[in-house]
This record gives C-alpha cells, sequence and structure tokens, in this order.
C-alpha cells in the first residue's frame, strides 16, 4: 500500500466512526485519544471556543494560564488540512484538543482550527489573515507563530508553508508522520522544520525519506529529521509510553526554541571570534578581508598570519601566501599545519623541492597521515625521486588511504608511473590492476600518460585497456 494511500485510510476510519450516531462512541474510534502526554498546567489553561475566522469557519483558542488581557503570546496552529466532515470537525477530535491545550500549558497560545475541504488553500489563508489582523485581540502575536500538521494534513501543509503566500509571522512548523513535500514543491531555507517519521510509517515512504533529504541538503534549509523508533503512525495519541512522550517533549522544545526570545550575552561581539567563524565557513575573501584589518592590529600575532596564508592560498594568491607562513614561523608557530600550507603553495608554484622539504617537517612534527605521506610521494614524483616516492606512498597506505578511485586508486596510479619510470615494469602492471580494481578507470589518462610508455607494447596493457570504459566515439 503507498504512503499516501495508508494516511487517507487511517483519517477516513476515523472520520466515519465518530460519524455514527450511537449514544456512546466506541473506545476504539480513533479520535476519542487525546496527546500522551500531560502536566498540571494543562487544568488550568484557558479556552475560547467558536472563534469565527472566515464566515462560518471557526478557531479554538487555548491560552497560557497565566495569560491576561493585553497579554500577546506565540502560537501554534494544529493544521486542518483534510477538511471537516458535517457533524465531525478535525478540532473536536481528542488530539486536537488536548495537544493545542498541552502547548498553552507551555506558555504558548494553542489553536484549533475548522476547515473547508474543497478549499484548503483558501481556509489556510484566511486563518493566517485573520490571525494577523486580530490575533492580539486573543493574546496572539502573529509575528511568532509555529505549525502542527499530523498525518494527512501534511500534504496540503507543505504546499501552504513552502509557498510565496506563506504567513511571515510562521517561524516553525512540526510536521508529524506525514508524507514528504512532492517533487514540485520547493524548500524554503528560511522556515525551520522539525519532519518526525514513525517507524511505523518506515516501509511505506519507500525512498520517499531519503529523497526528501537529499533535496533539504541541496536547499541548505534547516530541517531537523526525528526518527521516532519504535513508534507508529499517530504515536502522539496512541503510543502510552515514554518514547512517544519523549518525541513530544522534542517537538514542544522545537516550538518555544524557534518562538521564544533567544537569551543574548552580555559580552561584546568579539573580531577574532567572527574571523574564527569566517575561517570555518571558508570565506576565502572575507577572511582574508578581516584578517587583513586584523593583522594591521595586531602585527605579532603568529596564528593571524597563518590563517591569513591559508586564506590567500585558497585565492591562489600564493606568493602572498607564503609570505604569510613564512611570516607566521619567524614569529615562532611551529606546527605541521604552517608546513602543510607551505608544502601546498610551493606546489602550487611547481617550487616541488620545497615542497617535499615543508611535506617531511610536517610529518616530523606529527601530522602523520595518509594525506601528508600522499602529498610528500606527489613532491618526489615531480622531482623524480621515483624510489622515494614508492617508499612515502607505502606509508600513506599504512596510514590508511580511504577507499575510492580518487584516493586508493589515483596513489595506486602514481606508484604504477613510479615503477614504470624504475623499468620494474611487472610490478607496474601490479599497481595498474589495483588501480582500476579502486575504480580509477580514466582511459585517455591510460592512452597518453608518457610515464606508462615502457608498457604500451607488453600484451598486458592491452588486457588493461579491456577493463577501461571503451573509447568515447568521435562525432560527426
Amino acid at each position: 500500500m503507498k504512503k499516501t494511500a495508508l494516511f487517507i485510510l487511517i483519517f477516513t476510519f476515523a472520520l466515519n466512526s465518530s460519524a455514527q450516531n450511537t449514544p456512546q462512541r466506541s473506545p476504539l474510534d480513533a479520535t476519542n485519544w487525546g496527546v500522551v502526554y500531560d502536566i498540571p498546567a494543562t487544568k488550568n489553561v484557558k479556552v475560547k471556543t467558536d472563534v469565527p475566522y472566515s464566515g462560518s469557519l471557526t478557531i479554538d483558542v487555548y491560552s497560557p494560564p497565566n495569560a491576561k488581557p493585553g497579554d500577546k503570546f506565540p502560537a501554534v496552529i494544529f493544521l486542518n488540512a483534510i477538511g471537516d466532515a458535517p457533524g465531525n470537525k478535525v478540532k473536536n477530535w481528542e488530539i486536537y484538543k488536548s495537544f493545542p491545550r498541552l502547548v498553552a500549558a507551555h506558555g504558548m497560545v494553542g489553536i484549533s482550527m475548522d476547515a473547508d475541504g474543497t478549499k484548503i488553500q483558501e481556509s489556510l489563508r484566511s486563518l493566517f489573515d485573520f490571525l494577523e489582523r486580530d490575533g492580539a485581540k486573543h493574546g496572539i502575536d502573529a509575528s511568532r507563530l509555529g505549525v502542527y500538521a499530523a498525518s494527512a494534513n501534511v500534504t496540503q501543509s507543505t504546499v501552504y508553508l513552502m509557498s510565496d503566500g506563506a504567513a511571515k509571522g510562521i517561524r516553525a512548523a512540526a510536521l508529524f508522520y506525514g508524507g514528504a513535500p512532492s517533487a514540485q514543491t520547493r524548500i524554503r531555507k528560511d522556515l525551520p522544520v522539525l519532519f518526525i517519521l514513525a517507524e511505523g510509517d518506515l516501509p511505506g515512504l519507500g525512498q520517499q525519506s531519503a529523497n526528501l533529504w537529499q533535496r533539504v541538503s541541496e536547499a541548505r534549509a534547516p530541517w531537523t529529521l526525528l526518527f521516532a523508533s519504535n513508534l507508529p503512525h499517530a504515536f502522539d495519541a496512541f503510543s502510552d509510553n515514554d518514547e512517544s512522550r519523549r518525541v513530544i517533549q522534542q517537538a514542544i522544545a522545537f516550538w518555544k526554541s524557534n518562538l521564544e526570545p533567544v537569551p543574548q550575552p552580555d559580552w561584546k561581539p568579539s573580531p577574532a571570534r567572527a574571523i574564527v567563524e569566517t575561517i570555518y565557513w571558508n570565506d576565502a575573501p572575507k577572511g582574508v578581508e578581516l584578517l587583513t584589518k586584523y593583522i594591521a592590529e595586531n602585527p605579532n600575532d603568529g596564528a593571524a598570519y597563518n590563517s591569513y596564508g591559508r586564506m590567500l592560498a585558497q585565492l591562489q594568491r600564493f606568493e602572498e601566501a607564503g609570505a604569510a607562513y613564512e611570516k607566521a614561523l619567524a614569529l615562532g608557530v611551529q606546527h605541521g599545519g604552517i608546513y602543510n600550507g607551505l608544502g601546498q603553495t610551493r606546489m602550487a608554484q611547481k617550487r616541488y623541492e620545497e615542497a617535499a622539504g615543508y611535506f617531511a617537517k610536517a610529518i616530523e612534527l606529527g601530522a602523520r597521515n595518509s594525506f601528508m605521506y600522499g602529498q610528500l610521494a606527489l613532491a618526489q614524483m615531480y622531482l623524480n625521486r621515483n624510489e622515494d616516492a614508492l617508499k612515502s606512498y607505502e606509508k600513506a597506505f599504512e596510514a590508511g588511504i580511504p577507499p575510492g578511485a580518487n584516493t586508493r586508486g589515483l596513489a595506486f596510479y602514481n606508484m604504477a608511473c613510479a615503477y614504470a619510470r624504475l623499468k620494474q615494469i611487472d610490478k607496474a602492471f601490479e599497481m595498474l590492476n589495483k588501480t582500476i580494481d579502486e575504480g580509477y578507470t580514466n582511459r585517455q589518462t591510460f592512452e597518453t600518460d608518457t610515464d606508462l610508455a615502457p608498457l604500451r607494447a607488453d600484451t598486458r596493457f592491452q588486457e588493461l585497456l579491456k577493463r577501461l570504459p571503451p573509447p568515447a566515439r568521435a562525432s560527426n
């Protein structure tokens, strides 16, 4: 069964079962059950029911126990994006009565709503227009709104929330066990979202959840995935256990974190901290700008020159980068990072002898990792110091070169070139086969690299070529 069908089935059952004209509803009626989390303050929450917001459509407003006339609180709206059946309003389901009450007990206004099932988007727009226009009359700060959307409500809710017309006051959206936004729905970068995936829904989601997180990453959006292990669909109403309650706690904390003011520190902003932040962003242009000013005011800070060199190198201003690194050394800064930076700078300038010396110094000072040994080996290759390069590559492998075409694969390839230069043909072929095993299969490189010229007359080379992708066809 497809996931969307599952959610519709659950809500259809709830609608049908609660609409029966029986004296007493069955305990198995899903709409009988409220949120499984409670605190003492819920008993003192203030409630205004059936406040009109658009024609005959109304909302119920749950206010904090300490609310006084003139107060304005952030609010969480429990979205109805499926509409109401005759005689069966969603806001009268226990989950949509108890959860807003719980939110109010935590110092925010909780709101549940009617909706016209034939005009869902219009209903949502009308509600938020009402809150912006008249929310203050009901103790609501319309500039600090959160939303709850669950199950089948998530689909149409995300259409609204991700649209350009969504209310500007919405600052946080918690999506409970619903479907992922469709591929046509954009992911907003400016709206924090808590996406709660219940384990019970996982079989119906298929690739949908993985695709969603790829889209979230591409959008650089502030989403949080909360995987509700050991919990079913609609756990907040049906799973009377601490695992469910902890997820509910996290949702409340999410709303409060995004809707309530963040306590501000009493210290003044630090230019140095701003520089470190910029460095960790790898924002080289801004880093150079800030460091230029900082160094003018702090000319004896060797760490500043080290960072300055790194930022300049990223901008390919290698002469200046080298001078900055050397200034750091002159000021007494001695660690592997500076020598690595100088080595990389000299490599870019094709000053391979100096680069090899700097990489060796970095290793001596403790940077004994596969990358550093690999960089030393590459410099030695450029210097035609092939035996030294092979020893460095062996140490790189001992240190743990990560698998992959451009890591282990490229290292094996360079070792093959070194062996070919040394006329150790068998070893060269051994390394080339390992190169292909690791996924490095650039046919053009194999066919044109002058280092491999001594191998091409060997029948084994033709066997190697059979393991590579076929040559690209020339276009007419």
